[in-house]
């Protein structure tokens, strides 16, 4: 397949919606629009259901004079890939990755296994990482709890805390807390421990994995974990752009703002919990993380753009590496120090895209 009418513009690949206009995210689509006018590198929002392989063009939104308007288009020369739907929409994604003159910012991470996978071969990373299984059957959640006294488990793909669940089974004690498939929270006791297993097997209707329960949680029980945004920035290198605590609900299992949690500057929120000589090692294994992890990581997966990498500390100050995303969302970045990394937060994929269509008019 050949794209002589590629034309250097930004497309950004949404997820499809059913509102007017058609895609999530309107108000950072609409922000990265009039940034690109700026710079001199037009951006169009791309849906994966209206791009025409035959005719090599694409239905375009762009922002313009505070309205949304349609535009057929070629194909785009670089793509910023945020479509979340990925099952529904992986043959329009393959098909656009293997064009030789379209250039993806980065590829989505796959599922928390591959990831973790990938991860415990860093031998520095993988001491921050929790033991992690693969359920393929329920006595891989009996064996786990046969070694810790809760346990947690996690659908493979989801995210937002949505399906996660904190499974205790120790003397006269078995239940089951956390958010079902439809993000409500949810607790259940059960007699015995048989019970609650007999339970989680019926609950086992995606791919979950299981790792020991970590009191990753203030001494007043709030759960917290630390988004640590790291992004390419416009020389194509990896940079921290910032730090946000999120805290949960009291007595929660989850720290997610969809959830009711609320985002908190680091060095405040950690300060009322850790000592000065805590705090210090915190920040060196943070920074650690932050540096070592994406590189690696691209180095195993190809290319990315940006992550977002959670970690959690527990009540004795180690650091824990929770989750990676390779679609971050931003809005805590808007709720801290006044919204002063939000800026850089959202625009640097556009300052990555610029920097990658310089190199192709380049010729490299």
């Amino acid at each position: 397949m050949t794209t002589k009418n590629a034309t250097p513009y930004l497309g950004i690949l949404a997820t499809p919606t059913t509102r007017t206009p058609p895609f999530p995210e309107r108000s950072y689509y609409a922000y990265l629009a009039q940034a690109g006018r700026k710079i001199g590198l037009p951006v169009y929002v791309v849906l994966p259901n209206k791009i025409d392989f035959q005719t090599k063009t694409v239905i375009g939104y762009h922002y313009t004079n505070k309205k949304w308007e349609l535009k057929r288009l070629p194909l785009p020369s670089l793509v910023y890939d945020r479509v979340s739907n990925r099952k529904k929409y992986l043959s329009a994604i393959r098909t656009l990755k293997s064009i030789p003159s379209i250039t993806f910012l980065g590829h989505v991470l796959g599922d928390k296994l591959r990831n973790h996978n990938h991860l415990i071969q860093h031998s520095g990373i993988a001491a921050f990482m929790p033991p992690t299984e693969l359920i393929t059957s329920i006595q891989v959640v009996k064996q786990m709890l046969a070694s810790y006294d809760a346990i947690v488990i996690k659908p493979m793909q989801n995210s937002l805390g949505i399906g996660v669940m904190k499974l205790t089974s120790k003397k006269d004690t078995h239940r089951v807390e956390g958010r079902d498939f439809r993000n409500k929270i949810f607790r259940r006791t059960f007699p015995n421990r048989a019970a609650l297993l007999m339970w989680v097997r019926s609950q086992l209707k995606v791919k979950m994995i299981v790792q020991p329960y970590l009191t990753l949680s203030s001494p007043e029980g709030v759960p917290f974990d630390i988004r640590v945004l790291v992004q390419k920035n416009e020389s194509g290198q990896w940079s921290e752009t910032g730090r946000a605590a999120r805290a949960g609900v009291p007595n929660g299992l989850t720290s997610n703002l969809c959830g009711g949690g609320r985002a908190h500057s680091v060095p405040e929120f950690l300060g009322k919990h850790y000592s000065n000589e805590q705090l210090a090692q915190i920040e060196r294994d943070i920074s650690y993380i932050a540096r070592e992890l994406p590189p690696f990581l691209e180095s195993r997966h190809g290319r990315l753009v940006e992550l977002g990498i959670d970690v959690g500390v527990d009540r004795d100050g180690k650091v824990w590496l929770i989750e990676v995303n390779s679609k971050p969302g931003r809005a805590s970045f808007r709720r801290i120090e006044n919204g002063a990394y939000y800026r850089s937060v959202r625009l640097n994929p556009l300052k990555y895209a610029y920097y990658l269509k310089s190199r192709k008019g380049a010729g490299s």
